[in-house]
Order: structure tokens, then sequence, then C-alpha cells
């Protein structure tokens, strides 16, 4: 089980890191949800591990009137929880998401830390350096996971694949740490957001964080292979 100054809890973004990445508006039909290589067995893997899971997602179709409301948890979420579970044994705890449309005001939607921090209120993570990782494919998951005093973990896959275009264009190898916005090479997260750890998928972030010595990051910042 993980002590005090280890990772407890990981809080996943949904669409992009756990599932494929439709666009907008989203997943409104089930059959649209399709899990990303290697999701579950990340997840399992953490299950294993004894390190809490949740899911922290953004769904403002429903507050659009493009997806009810009942459709999300009692179809969607459900057909989540049981493929998670058919692939590789994997579960997930709390699910919270966040439904009112970008233009009204909300301080749990992302990149407000409303819903990360009843997630680490939940698993008792807040007085915990860095006791939560939030991973996620876009610039609110990072936004939201900094306002928490969460560490940051952004994926390549979903919205992230122009991070990790823009890595690969100058050769550097994942995973990989950010520690500032000039070393972004996308230009597209604010200081906020950094230092910020790098990984290819869900499945590799969890890899590496489970291999960390004590949960500790010990890898190389991004650009030292670029400047020795």
């Amino acid at each position: 089980m993980p002590t005090s100054d280890q990772v407890r809890l990981f809080c996943l973004d949904r669409d992009g890191v756990i599932n494929k990445d439709v666009g907008v508006p989203g997943v409104v039909d089930v059959d649209d949800f399709e899990l990303l290589p290697e999701a579950a067995r990340a997840i399992r893997s953490l299950n294993d591990a004894g390190v809490s899971v949740c899911v922290v997602t953004n769904q403002t179709a429903v507050g659009k009137g493009l997806l009810p409301e009942s459709t999300l948890n009692e179809v969607i979420h459900p057909a989540m929880r049981r493929m998670l579970h058919d692939e590789a044994g994997a579960s997930i705890g709390s699910i919270f998401y966040a439904i009112k449309p970008r233009d009204v005001p909300c301080d749990r939607r992302k990149p407000a830390p409303g819903m990360l921090v009843e997630a680490m209120n939940e698993h008792g993570c807040m007085d915990v350096y860095y006791g939560c990782i939030m991973v996620g494919d876009t610039v609110t998951d990072m936004q939201a996971a900094a306002r928490a005093g969460a560490r940051r973990a952004l994926v390549c896959t979903g919205h992230g694949e122009a991070m990790g275009a823009a890595l690969a264009a100058r050769n550097v190898e994942l995973p990989c740490r950010i520690s500032m916005r000039c070393d972004d090479p996308t230009m597209s997260f604010p200081d906020e957001c950094f230092p910020m750890d790098v990984y290819a998928s869900l499945g590799h972030c969890v890899d590496c964080v489970l291999a960390e010595s004590s949960y500790q990051w010990s890898a190389r910042a991004v650009y030292d292979s670029l400047t020795q």
C-alpha cells in the first residue's frame, strides 16, 4: 500500500486518456465509446499496486442538452466500467463530472480545481505533497491540477498528440519533464502548468510512476539531451 510520501491517487481525465476522443460534442452514444490501447491494463496495474483511481471529466454536452445526464450515468459510464473489467479486470472508483457549458461560471469544470479537490478530499490527499497525480491530455487538465496542488502528467494521446509530435520533432524521448514555459515546444501551456511530466500514454505514465523509487521523479529534464 502507498505510504504517506507516495502517490495515493490517480485522477484520470476520460476522453483522450481512457477512451478515444471523438471530438465535439464528445461521446453522446455509447457505441462511440472505445477504450484506448493499454488503458485497462494500466488501471489494473494501479489497482494491484493499491493506488486509488478516479475519473475527473468535463461533460458539457449534458449542459448543452446534447446528452441526457441519465444516459451518462446509467449507460455510458457503466459501459466504461464494464469494458475496463472485461479487458483487464480493472476497476475505477468515483467518477467526478462537470456538466455546465463553458459560458456558464463553474468552480468544478476544469480548468477550475473543484472536482480534483473533491477527489483529493475523498481520498485524504489534500495535505500530502504530490499525493495525487492528474493525468490528462489538455491544457485545462494541467491547469486544474496546478490549482489543486496535484502533480501534472500530460499524455500524448487525444489532444496531447500535438505535444508528442512537437517533442518528437526535437528528438526528445519520453518520459520527460518540461520545467517552464520557455521549454514548451508548443507554447500552448501557461506558466501555472509547470513543471509538467509528459508520457506517451496512460499505460506509459502508470508504468513509469510505479517504477519510480518512492514514486519520486527520476527522469532527466526535457532539454538535457539537447544542451549537453
